[in-house]
This record gives C-alpha cells, sequence and structure tokens, in this order.
C-alpha cells in the first residue's frame, strides 16, 4: 500500500472517530438542551399516592403558582415501572414530588428539599452528585413530600419529566444515576453515628471520584478504579469508617461510570468541580486540615512501577523528538 493511501485511510479513521466521540457528547448533553429550550416555565411531577389534599398541600410547598404555572403532571406506577425498567406493581407508594426549571446557562445545578424532615433517606447532595451523572449541568429542582418517605421516587420523576419533553434518558444513564443514588443514601443510612464517618466527605469524594474516571475514561481499568476509589476515601478520612462491601459498590459503580457517555459531555467535570466547591463551602470546619485539590489521577501515577516510569519517560522523550 503506497504512502499516499495509508494516509487517507487513517485520516478517515480519525474522522470517523472524531465524529463518533462527538455524536456521544451530543447524545449525552440532550438531557440538558431539553431542559434549556422546555423548562423555561417549571414542571411539577407529582407522586401517584397523593391524595387530593396531599397534592394541593406539596404543590403549594414546591412553590406552584395557579396563575401561571400550567405543567402539572403524575408519575403513575406503571410509568415508574417502565422509566425503573421494573415489575409493575400498584401497591408501590409513590409521595415524593419534584419540580424542575431552567436556570442560566452560568448558574450551577441546584437543588433544595423543601421537606428535609419527610425525606428520610436521600440528601440534597446526592440528589445533585445523581443528576450530574444523569447529564444535567445546570437547573433547578426542588423535591417535597407531605409524609416521610425515602425520597427515591423523585429521582425517577426527573427521569419522567425529561423523557415526556422529548429527552433521551438512555437506559444506562436511568441505571448508573439510580445505583449512584442507592449507593450514597445506602452507606449514609449504614454509618449514621459513627465515628469518623460524614456524608458531605462522601459527597465530595464521589465528585473527586467521578472526575478522576472521566479523565482516564473507558480504558479505566479494575485495579485503577479501585485505586482511585481507596486514595480518595483516604485522603477525606472516610476509609476506616466505611466496610469493604461499601468501598466495593463504589468501585463497580467507577467501572459501570467510566463506559458511559456522560462523562464525554462539556459541562460534566466543571458540573462536578461546582458540586464540590459548594458543599465544601457550607461545610468547611468538615474539611478543615483536610487536602481539598486532591487528584486521584496522581496516585496513580505514583503507584506505577519504576519500569513502568521508565517506559513512559522512553515514550515521551520519543514524542518530544517529534513535536
Amino acid at each position: 500500500m503506497s504512502l499516499k493511501k495509508i494516509l487517507i485511510f487513517w485520516s478517515f479513521c480519525f474522522v470517523f472517530l472524531l465524529s463518533f466521540a462527538t455524536a456521544q457528547a451530543d447524545d449525552a448533553s440532550s438531557v440538558q438542551k431539553v431542559i434549556d429550550e422546555t423548562y423555561v416555565q417549571p414542571e411539577y411531577i407529582m407522586g401517584y399516592s397523593l391524595s387530593e389534599e396531599q397534592k394541593t398541600q406539596t404543590l403549594n410547598l414546591l412553590g406552584y403558582n395557579a396563575e401561571k404555572d400550567t405543567k402539572v403532571k403524575t408519575l403513575n406506577t406503571s410509568s415508574y415501572a417502565k422509566i425503573m425498567n421494573v415489575a409493575d406493581d400498584p401497591s408501590l407508594q409513590l409521595y415524593s414530588s419534584v419540580k424542575i426549571q431552567k436556570l442560566g446557562s452560568n448558574e450551577t445545578l441546584n437543588v433544595k428539599i423543601e421537606t428535609p424532615n419527610n425525606i428520610t433517606k436521600v440528601t440534597q447532595d446526592m440528589y445533585r452528585n445523581a443528576a450530574v451523572t444523569l447529564g444535567i449541568q445546570h437547573a433547578k429542582i426542588t423535591v417535597a413530600a407531605p409524609i416521610a418517605v425515602t425520597g427515591e421516587s423523585a429521582l425517577a420523576g426527573i427521569y419522567y419529566s425529561l423523557e415526556e419533553n422529548g429527552a433521551t434518558v438512555s437506559d444506562e444513564s436511568k441505571g448508573l444515576a439510580q445505583e449512584e443514588l442507592n449507593t450514597l443514601s445506602g452507606i449514609n443510612a449504614e454509618n449514621k453515628g459513627k465515628k469518623g464517618y460524614d456524608a458531605d466527605k462522601l459527597n465530595v469524594a464521589l465528585t473527586d471520584i467521578k472526575s478522576a474516571v472521566a479523565d482516564k475514561g473507558e480504558k479505566l481499568s479494575e485495579t485503577e478504579a479501585r485505586k482511585i476509589v481507596e486514595s480518595t476515601l483516604k485522603n477525606y478520612g472516610l476509609d476506616r469508617s466505611m466496610s469493604k462491601s461499601q468501598i466495593s459498590l463504589i468501585v463497580n459503580f467507577a467501572i459501570k461510570l467510566s463506559k458511559s457517555e456522560v462523562i464525554h459531555t462539556k459541562g460534566f467535570k466543571s458540573s462536578l468541580s461546582s458540586l464540590k466547591n459548594s458543599i465544601i463551602s457550607k461545610a468547611q470546619s468538615t474539611f478543615k486540615g483536610l487536602n481539598i485539590h486532591f487528584d486521584a489521577n496522581k496516585a496513580l501515577e505514583s503507584g506505577k512501577g519504576i519500569l513502568t516510569k521508565i517506559w513512559q519517560w522512553l515514550v515521551n522523550s520519543i514524542k518530544g523528538l517529534f513535536s
């Protein structure tokens, strides 16, 4: 094969891969695009199990304005089953409700729980972490429930609203966001009151983990994923308060995240950075004396053997000769 044909072949491959990567990023960002175009007026997704009185109460908690707000929908059990890919169970109780509204592109993702005493399992920052994994970069999300519930169905309400408005939310993205929410809320519940554990630290640790995973992408190995997770948890003093099984749950999530499209979204890492900064800002004393600029990927580099480092030095030196 002539040099010209070789160059044409590899140029074609490069253009194809670039187009594929761009298509992936565009698909992942379609969630935010739909929010920007559709949610100028807020949309309310109400839990199916609410009585009329509870529905009115919850709408008021969410800031409903009858004079101008017209977008009110109900998440029923069949829609929930379809979204969550589970069997339809009419006895399922859906009480937590959510409001979604567009924010300006320069504003960060905002989540507020209007009834914190009634959302027993999920915190605002857990919702925010899961929303970023879903591909939401900037929006205002408000959650409320008239009675004590876990709050997990509110995330399903977000999926439902997005899909009803034309967003492409893949089963992979929904599964990841739900797994993340379940993992964080489960770990938080199991470790509540345990010495050395703190929910704010775990949420910040997860932003660092997800950012490091985004840097590695699909090349991330299981060994590297575990190194990222363990070194990050250690940095925030969580390694001794969390069990091996809890750590493994986060490792498994990191591996799945590395293969997802959302990490290629342009605003993914900046959204994580904004979330991290806001958590640290509101809980400054919690992070006193900790390295809040921790880079998990540097931990990977430091863990490499001498032969690997020599090989990398040779590769970089050769690259330098042709640059």
